[in-house]
């Protein structure tokens, strides 16, 4: 167990490491499929197949919420039981990603849940499911459940590789209905203005018009590759065909931390920065720094207001909301290289990253309420 859980977490750390061809022991540990399998279908996609394969991998999860609150008064408390079925049910989606039992669905889906059980088809006996961890600001919960024989997961993907209008295939259990298919394309990448889960957070969604439905939170966003790329999370109740995806590279951001202690610890670089007034399209990337938090690691680096942002770790930084992610996941104490253009000249800073204070995290919730 301990190997086969190291070789996944090394795999999924490492999104566009190269790999072997598609075969069982690739979907064993749940690695990428090759980079050099083709991206985009030059016809009308072949989905059978494709349905086929990933199809074991995608479970329901099934929740039971606490009971109502106990209540003295005779009146209330049948009025509370008429309101409120007991014990209440949830219905979501969930998809392995190690044989050995290790599930990824969404926060919202397992929050306030006094039981968690895993549905997975086939006529199988449901299992009982720990919640190893949680992270509400991305909406992202890692179970872990022991099955009687070895599970099939299904390869995750690297979600910065999409594309607008790329075919991608959603499978979940919409109102109760397990292992239901739907297909669309994507029609946005990187909605960062939005809160379709009604809380703040990281956000940085996928939309999609592939149909996303109650019951289909937590399921998985496929690639015609047959690789996770998302996860599906909220629809637009007021419109149509107008669907929200969590990024895999966010949850595999995170799947070491909610692993070892249960939650994400943040990180933090201290820099409040905005997008350009103006970009063209095809412009280099950037984020201006507005703002240098006095004695935090921007400062200390030597970051000041006026610079632009243009990578950390290696990745390119386009928004203010992929740099927070890119921090607040990167780890307090690890020291990360930040190049910036400060006038005409450009340059490579190194900071030491530390946890987010208080008072920061505060204003920042307070922020993210406001829609700022």
């Amino acid at each position: 167990m301990v190997g086969g859980w190291a070789a996944f977490v090394a795999a999924v750390s490492l999104a566009t490491a190269p790999t072997s061809p598609v075969d069982g022991a690739l979907y064993t540990e749940g690695q990428p499929a090759p980079a050099s399998a083709p991206a985009v279908a030059t016809t009308l996609p072949e989905l059978t197949k494709l349905a086929e394969s990933a199809m074991p991998a995608v479970v329901g999860v099934v929740t039971t919420q606490s009971s109502p609150p106990a209540v003295g008064d005779d009146a209330l408390r049948d009025l509370f039981e008429r309101l409120h079925e007991s014990p209440r049910k949830g219905i979501g989606s969930g998809f392995v990603i190690h044989r050995d039992g290790w599930i990824i669905t969404n926060a919202h889906v397992v929050e306030g849940a006094e039981r968690v059980e895993v549905d997975l088809g086939g006529g199988e006996t449901a299992l009982q499911a720990k919640v190893v961890g949680t992270d509400a600001e991305s909406d992202i919960a890692l179970l872990k459940v022991a099955p009687k024989r070895p599970l099939t997961p299904v390869p995750l993907g690297d979600s910065d590789r999409l594309s607008i209008a790329e075919w991608v295939l959603v499978i979940g259990s919409p109102f109760g209905l397990d292992h239901s298919v739907t297909v669309g394309i994507v029609s946005h990448v990187g909605r960062s203005d939005i809160s379709p889960v009604g809380r703040p957070g990281y956000y940085d969604f996928i939309q999609t018009d592939a149909s996303i439905n109650p019951g289909n939170s937590g399921g998985p966003v496929l690639n015609l590759r047959g690789e996770v790329i998302g996860i599906a999370t909220a629809v637009n109740a007021t419109g149509q065909g107008i669907g929200f995806a969590i990024p895999i590279n966010m949850a595999k951001g995170i799947l070491a931390q909610l692993k070892q202690h249960g939650r994400v610890v943040r990180s933090w670089l201290g820099v409040a920065v905005r997008e350009p007034e103006t970009r063209q399209p095809g412009a280099s990337p950037g984020v201006i720094v507005t703002e240098v938090a006095a004695g935090g690691p921007a400062a200390a680096a030597g970051l000041r207001v006026g610079d632009t942002i243009v990578e950390i770790e290696g990745h390119s930084v386009n928004t203010p909301a992929r740099l927070r992610w890119y921090v607040s996941t990167a780890g307090v104490g690890r020291q990360v290289e930040v190049k910036v253009r400060r006038g005409e000249a450009a340059r490579t800073l190194r900071a030491q990253l530390g946890e987010v204070p208080p008072a920061e995290q505060a204003r920042a919730e307070a922020r993210a309420l406001l829609g700022e």
